[in-house]
């Protein structure tokens, strides 16, 4: 059964925090008791290529969701990198937890079998606080 639990998500947290310092500002939140969402605020990266298109007020500006299962380049060009650090600290970081585990997924989906440590998601900025790019 998935599940994480508040020390978990400090690890996550503090990880973050050794990773980058003071580059990037993250929110990392505990959701439901089996998920972690982790939102990067701002930072020295644009990113607004992820929403090109869009007008400021419009929904989705200034908010993008990563697809963790598929951070590829064609996809995210030079912020692969960057998100693939990312995910590794969000599955690595919940083992230094007392009793902590790191991320697994044991499912089958073709049996409708899911066994994972938790589930995750990976953002750029929130709907309601979009990403700002800060030097």
């Amino acid at each position: 059964m998935a599940y994480i639990n508040t020390a978990e998500v400090t690890e996550i947290r503090n990880a973050l925090k050794v990773k980058f310092g003071k580059k990037f500002k993250f929110s990392v939140r505990r959701r439901d008791h089996h998920a972690v969402t982790v939102a990067i605020l701002s930072g020295p990266t644009d990113f607004s290529a992820m929403w090109e298109g869009l007008v400021p007020g419009d929904y989705g500006h200034g908010h993008s969701s990563i697809n963790t299962y598929h951070i590829t380049k064609d996809r995210y060009g030079k912020h692969v990198k960057l998100f693939n650090e990312i995910v590794d600290i969000i599955k690595t970081a919940p083992a230094k937890a007392p009793n902590g585990r790191a991320w697994f997924d044991e499912s089958d989906s073709m049996v409708d079998y899911f066994h994972t440590a938790f589930y995750f998601d990976l953002d750029i900025g929130k709907w309601d606080r979009p990403y700002t790019v800060k030097v």
